[in-house]
């Protein structure tokens, strides 16, 4: 054998090793690959003498407005009956249907509202005063009003009855039955309906 054999590429890696084994590492070294990989998906953390802010974004989060408050709504009684406050009133299905596809709603629900003995109160609008009404196909008639039970649903109804035959009822912001809501409209000296002597409603 020829002596620069024993000194062969392969021989000398081996050896390099058992050296490298062999010999223990000073306390606190550690090598590459004891480290903790990097993450490159991952920025960078400041140092402590680090003087810049970061990385520039050159898509920061565009501004967002804050939310409208919500729309405050005094929500009152406007009918107090009876009886049953479905013999006072009739069943449209047409406007049952048109309700329950959204185009004949009330803006908002339960603004104004009303209610038989013991009875879940129905939201009304009216047709004479549709400020509470949704009606893009203008299906609604002057002096009438319009009772909604379970609207934003699939099972919404509307009834209708007359506003004049309804007057008994009315249950008016100042107090006691009988005043008209379009009194005003039609001038001070409009003749009103006597009021019908009756406690204050309450609803269930």
């Amino acid at each position: 054998m020829r002596p620069y054999s024993l000194f062969s590429p392969a021989s000398l890696a081996v050896a390099s090793l058992a050296a490298m084994l062999a010999v223990p590492l000073p306390a606190g070294a550690r090598t590459a690959s004891s480290a903790a990989p990097h993450d490159g998906l991952k920025l960078a953390q400041p140092q402590p003498d680090h003087l810049g802010a970061g990385p520039y974004d050159p898509s920061p989060t565009p501004a967002v407005a804050l939310p409208l408050p919500p729309r405050y709504t005094m929500p009152r009684i406007v009918y107090a009956f009876a009886q049953p406050a479905t013999k006072m009133m009739v069943l449209s299905r047409a406007l049952s249907d048109a309700c329950r596809r959204g185009r004949f709603i009330q803006r908002v629900d339960m603004l104004y509202r009303a209610f038989g003995p013991k009875e879940t109160p129905l939201g009304v609008a009216y047709g004479t005063w549709a400020i509470n009404l949704v009606d893009p196909d203008r299906k609604r008639e002057v002096g009438m009003v319009y009772f909604f039970d379970k609207q934003d649903t699939a099972r919404c109804a509307v009834y209708t009855a007359r506003q004049d035959v309804l007057m008994p009822w009315y249950y008016g912001p100042g107090g006691g039955y009988g005043k008209d809501p379009a009194a005003s409209a039609r001038g001070p000296n409009a003749a009103s309906p006597t009021p019908v002597s009756a406690t204050t409603p309450q609803a269930p």
